[in-house]
């Protein structure tokens, strides 16, 4: 840093130096550049005008003579003019030859005003302007390669016989070439002097000014360091190892010892920095205990300064040399009269050592001194105040609330409060403090009594109590009181805070009750309140009506937009159940998407039937959720007591009963219970558990609706409709067992058994010679959401041998209307597999067109309803004619359903429609008869 430092000052002193001798010189220098130049262009003039009255005379001499032009021009082209100067002669007479040039080197008998450049064109002007004189000029002549301008002079006279302008033109610095010599030697001897000047008083600076003044400036900065590293040393081992780095990093000494201990016998070696190490061997090694600096020191109480270490004892010389020192300097440490220890300083040279930095090194001494002393004096003080503050701070720190109360008359008063009392009670803690026991109002009145009467019995006592603080969070607390010696007029309390123990017991207790996600009661206290309930009916002969609600669709809820919106949806149609049941009804969730109402004190259906509307009507408004509108409607069921039950089972079975009836019926409608749907149920049931073995029986069967060409009327076709034969019931009608078959899952492991028949049969009929013949089988909404549909399809395909495009999938609306981006993909996937797919019951759902431009339907299905409307003359035609212009539109076949009439026929077919099915055409077949009917040709 001090060599930087050094080259620095260096650096700024020679740039002045030359700034100055610049300044003094340049006049000089410029002066002298003038000057020459102003010879150089002189004697250029004065040659060119001499040649220039040469050329004159011999023009005159030439216009006496001869009159050869030719030999004229020779002669004045003999004239030789610096490197690349010469004669012209321009024809300054009016008339056609005005600006000719007569004699020229390269471009005679030219036009200098027509064929010129723009800067020749000027100069050539300003001489005939001029007519005689001297014309400076900058100029360039490509035509002999040179790449800049230079200084040119021409010296010119018009003659007066002829005439003629005639004139000499060169380079100045052909001429003035001496002058430039000149110049530059000029210029180089004084930048000579300049160098020399300024190396002589850099030298002259480093010895006299810069050494001087970086020594004092490096021994300020340690005095200033050394003041900072007492000022913000931490304890007193941090404080001597600082001093010791400041004097060596800092300072650049070779190194820096601090010994402590009391007049010559010192104790401890406390620290130390730089080559301290090999000095401390080699004084051990070669001196006694009485030479070190140190001792010598400490002991005289005086500096002890060692310039020349050849004069020092032989034990000395050596450590000073094995630190690389030139000389040393040991300060005593001094406290008053009392010696604290000495600080030894090592120099690389003695120079490091005058008397101005002596002076600052001392000062940083006696300041050492005293942080040495006020450093023992604040760990002292540290120690006292931490023995003091330790059980203080014990008490302070604990997590339970500490108070001492003074008995000694009157009411306690509190004379100390621990932070945890601040926190366990929400009352300010300098507040309390001084006051009376009663200040701690936020605990419960008995509470705050009990503990008065044990304050002023003064005994020791356990106490509990609870309390709520000002912010109305409530706590509960455990709280100890002992007397502080016998006959003592002071009671230490300790209260323990036991709220989330508390808290924890009434959770667990909540949430054995009550529904964790909608607050309302569960299935546990649902049942205790039912029982309680039904006792109540029963005691006092009044009604009680047990409804089981059902949120209708809820599950394309969680399919579809995720379970955290649908559960944000509970919760708000648990809170609208609330709002509009009566007080003492009890709304209670039973799982899912179920809820149960308990409706007590009702005289009769009517008053239950009106509260369950309003929970409808609550429940149809507009549920906001992220931005998004919900509209929610609800499937209730109703059992009452005692007609449909006396007890809690029966109650809610035959409510969940009812309910099941509400969604059959259409959904959002309220149903009470009747004997019929028990009925139902059991049937509801037998379907179900014979549904199960209808697979393993064989009791399933197919039956073929053909489907005819609208033109022609030839079997196109045939629809695949699943039949059940049961040896005791019967024929079992498909819309009693498909649905269950959904609702139980079955409809998968059938719907691939229909799949699976009906291309097998459609292969039999292509391998009978009947054509071309397409199948189409319907697809439950269960089969098309299994992501491996396409898989299986595939695969019974392979396995039956048909080809793909003669399997036609149907479809319905619904199925469709899910997740969009979904539906795609998988009608995409199936449509790979090259197999037809087509819309079904079209018009009867939810579709839109530009869902059908985004889905590869290949057929619309036009449902029977509107078929079936045509012939009443209805909007039914017009809605027909439509959709099939819309197929169409779309590159889809349509396929009309339930064609009856040879009227709808006609319709139909003025329409456009492409393929039909219905009775007119034949009804559901057997394989057999649709291969007879097939192979006849149509119906």
């Amino acid at each position: 840093m001090a060599a930087s430092a050094q080259l620095g000052l260096r650096a700024k002193l020679s740039a002045i130096v030359v700034i100055v001798v610049v300044l003094v010189l340049l006049p000089f220098v410029l002066a002298g550049v003038a000057y020459l130049d102003r010879q150089g262009r002189t004697e250029a003039e004065r040659q060119l005008a001499v040649i220039n009255r040469l050329a004159i005379d011999l023009v005159d001499a030439h216009h006496a003579g001869s009159g050869d032009i030719e030999a004229l021009r020779r002669r004045l082209g003999e004239f030789v003019i610096g490197d690349s100067g010469y004669i012209f002669i321009i024809d300054a007479n009016p008339g056609a030859d005005y600006g000719r040039f007569v004699v020229h080197r390269a471009r005679r008998d030219a036009d200098a005003l027509r064929d010129s450049d723009e800067r020749g064109r000027e100069v050539i002007r300003q001489l005939l302007e001029q007519g005689d004189g001297v014309l400076r000029y900058s100029w360039r002549n490509p035509e002999l390669g040179e790449q800049k301008a230079r200084r040119k002079m021409a010296v010119f006279a018009t003659h007066a016989g002829l005439g003629w302008l005639i004139g000499s033109s060169a380079y100045e610095d052909e001429f003035n070439r001496a002058s430039i010599t000149s110049r530059n030697y000029m210029l180089a001897a004084v930048l000579t002097m300049v160098l020399l000047l300024v190396c002589a008083l850099n030298l002259a600076i480093g010895g006299l000014v810069v050494k001087p003044m970086l020594r004092l400036q490096r021994t300020l900065r340690t005095l200033s360091r050394g003041n900072e590293t007492l000022v913000h040393a931490e304890d007193e081992a941090g404080l001597l190892d600082g001093i010791c780095r400041v004097l060596v990093d800092t300072g650049g000494f070779r190194f820096a010892r601090i010994s402590l201990g009391y007049g010559a016998q010192l104790l401890d070696e406390a620290a130390g920095a730089g080559r301290v190490e090999a000095f401390r061997t080699a004084l051990a090694a070669h001196a006694t205990a009485a030479e070190d600096p140190a001792a010598l020191a400490a002991g005289s109480r005086r500096i002890v300064f060692i310039g020349d270490p050849t004069d020092a004892g032989e034990g000395v010389r050596q450590a000073v040399h094995a630190a690389g020192c030139r000389a040393l300097i040991s300060f005593p440490l001094l406290d008053g009269e009392r010696t604290v220890g000495a600080l030894t300083i090592g120099a690389a040279a003695q120079g490091d050592l005058d008397d101005a930095g002596v002076a600052l090194l001392r000062e940083l001494a006696e300041d050492l001194a005293f942080g040495i002393m006020s450093q023992r004096t604040a760990q002292a003080r540290h120690a006292a105040e931490a023995a003091l503050h330790l059980r203080e701070r014990a008490i302070e720190a604990s997590g339970d609330g500490v108070f001492i109360a003074e008995v000694s008359a009157g009411e306690p008063r509190l004379i100390y409060a621990n932070p945890a009392i601040e926190r366990i009670t929400g009352l300010r803690r300098d507040l309390l403090i001084g006051a009376p026991v009663g200040m701690l109002s936020s605990i419960a009145r008995q509470g705050l009594a009990d503990l008065r009467a044990a304050l002023l019995a003064r005994r020791d006592a356990q106490l509990e109590f609870a309390g709520q603080r000002a912010d109305g969070t409530p706590f509960w607390c455990e709280c100890s009181l002992a007397r502080v010696g016998e006959g003592a007029t002071h009671v230490v309390g300790v209260l323990k805070d036991v709220t989330e123990r508390m808290l924890y017991l009434r959770q667990i207790e909540h949430q054995a009750k009550y529904d964790a996600l909608t607050g309302l009661p569960n299935r546990s206290l649902l049942g205790d309140r039912l029982e309680q309930a039904i006792h109540a009916a029963r005691r006092h002969r009044t009604g009680l009506a047990v409804a089981f609600v059902d949120l209708d669709h809820f599950k394309l809820v969680n399919d579809n937009l995720g379970h955290r919106q649908g559960d944000a949806l509970l919760r708000e149609v648990s809170r609208r159940l609330s709002l509009a049941l009566r007080e003492g009804d009890t709304a209670a969730r039973q799982g899912g998407d179920e809820f149960v109402i308990l409706l007590p004190d009702l005289v009769g259906e009517q008053d239950g039937y009106a509260v369950l509307r309003r929970v409808q009507e609550l429940l149809a408004e507009a549920i906001e959720i992220d931005g998004r509108s919900f509209f929610v409607t609800c499937s209730i069921g109703v059992s009452l007591f005692p007609r449909d039950g006396d007890d809690a089972e029966t109650l809610l079975r035959n409510a969940d009963m009812a309910m099941y009836r509400a969604k059959d019926g259409g959904r959002n409608a309220i149903r009470f219970f009747t004997t019929d749907m028990d009925r139902q149920v059991q049937d509801r049931l037998e379907i179900e558990q014979e549904l199960r073995q209808v697979l393993a029986r064989g009791e399933l069967h197919l039956a073929y609706q053909p489907q005819v060409d609208a033109g022609s009327g030839r079997v196109v076709g045939a629809e695949a409709l699943l039949r059940w034969q049961h040896p005791r019931l019967g024929n079992v009608p498909p819309l009693r067992f498909i649905p269950l078959a959904e609702e139980s899952g079955m409809i998968g492991p059938i719907g691939e058994w229909v799949l699976r028949e009906a291309c097998a049969q459609a292969q039999r009929w292509r391998a009978a010679g009947l054509g071309e013949l397409r199948i189409a089988v319907n697809v439950s909404a269960r089969q098309f959401h299994a992501l491996d549909l396409p898989e299986r399809v595939g695969g019974i395909l392979d396995e039956t041998g048909l080809p793909a495009h003669l399997l036609e999938l149907e479809l319905t609306e619904t199925m469709l209307m899910g997740n969009i981006e979904r539906t795609e993909e998988m009608l995409h996937r199936l449509k790979h597999l090259g197999v037809e797919l087509a819309l079904d019951d079209f018009g009867t759902g939810y579709s839109s067109f530009a869902y059908l431009r985004r889905f590869p339907i290949d057929t619309l299905k036009i449902d029977q309803s509107f078929v079936n409307g045509m012939v009443s003359g209805s909007d039914a035609e017009s809605i027909v004619s439509a959709i099939i212009a819309m197929a169409h539109s779309l590159r889809m076949r349509v396929v009309a359903e339930g064609v009856e009439t040879a009227q709808q026929q006609r319709q139909l077919f003025q329409h456009g429609c492409d393929q039909m099915q219905g009775y007119l055409f034949g009804r559901p077949l057997p394989a057999d008869a649709f291969a007879e009917l097939a192979g006849a040709g149509g119906a």
